[in-house]
């Protein structure tokens, strides 16, 4: 065998390799199997700084290639989160004029998901801290003092330092009305949470209108695993039960915060949202309003916005 062909055996060769390369690439580019977001929650709408004034989402998502069920989307998460709530009157040093209680909290909050074309199920395990040293006050200081030189909370009487756990359990089931270029979903959505930060029912009503993938494909639920673009706005009803919120009434297996208030046992959020995925990017915006929490607060709305990024 002589030096040209094997030369040329070996550009074959390596032509190959690089043409299965590609190829290889571009199935995993099509096909992403993770995913990190970033969203921020801020009551900036409002020009308020209170209640649920601010809250930090990290997220990565992992979508399995071999799942329990073979012909199921399964997905994991794990989410850090940071929240800071807070009382109307951000200059009162009072506690008595004070209409809540100061709360932080921190944690981190994994799921499990599984999907259909028209329904999911998800489980979400939390856990987390409450009081100081969630950090929860000092950043929501920080913020306000190096970044938008605000009002600067003198966070005392905060609820207290507390260990947190809570189980949560998330169903969908959906409808389509009318099929794409625009779109018209009907989701019933039912939500259960029971610990020691959260207990609560809560269904939900959402109505989707623009283009959009089916369930287990869309940024509608976070499903990654598509780069098809979506565009889609959304229009939602939620009405919780409340039994229990450790951040107005401390741990519930036992507190000892020197302020805290019981909540309504009936809560309502409306809203809606603008989403969009171009390939490997997700946005999304989302408006709350929600009704009141307690006896002697007000309503309150704030702002959601998120970017995701698959690969």
């Amino acid at each position: 065998m002589n030096a040209t062909l094997i030369k040329n055996i070996f550009l074959i060769l390596l032509l190959c390799f690089v043409s299965s390369s590609i190829c290889a690439q571009n199935e995993i580019d099509l096909n992403p199997k993770n995913q990190i977001e970033f969203q921020h929650d801020n009551d900036l709408i409002g020009l308020t700084d209170r209640y649920y004034t601010s809250g930090l989402f990290l997220t990565y998502r992992r979508r399995l290639i071999k799942g329990i069920f073979p012909s199921i989307t399964e997905q994991l998460s794990f989410q850090f989160q940071l929240m800071a709530y807070t009382p109307d009157d951000l200059d009162a040093i009072d506690v008595n004029q004070f209409d809540r209680p100061y709360a932080g909290f921190s944690g981190l909050r994994m799921g499990w998901s599984f999907a259909k074309k028209d329904w999911l199920i998800e489980s979400k395990f939390l856990m987390g801290l409450t009081g100081p040293s969630s950090g929860a006050g000092q950043f929501h200081r920080w913020f306000h003092s190096e970044v938008i030189n605000f009002s600067i909370a003198p966070w005392i009487a905060e609820i207290e330092d507390s260990f947190h756990t809570n189980l949560e359990l998330n169903l969908v089931k959906e409808w389509l009305l009318s099929p794409n270029p625009f779109s018209v979903y009907l989701a019933f959505t039912p939500n259960l949470a029971y610990g020691t930060k959260d207990v609560y029912i809560e269904p939900k009503v959402i109505f989707y209108f623009g283009r959009r993938n089916s369930l287990n494909s869309s940024i509608a639920y976070d499903q990654i695993g598509s780069v098809v673009n979506e565009t889609f706005f959304t229009v939602r009803l939620a009405y919780r039960y409340v039994w229990h919120n450790a951040l107005l009434q401390g741990n519930r297996s036992g507190d000892n915060s020197p302020f805290t208030i019981e909540p309504n046992e009936k809560l309502v959020d409306f809203g809606f949202d603008l989403n969009h995925r171009s390939k490997k990017n997700n946005y999304k915006f989302g408006y709350h309003s929600l009704s009141k929490e307690a006896a002697g607060l007000h309503k309150h709305k704030y702002l959601s916005v998120s970017y995701a990024r698959s690969f």
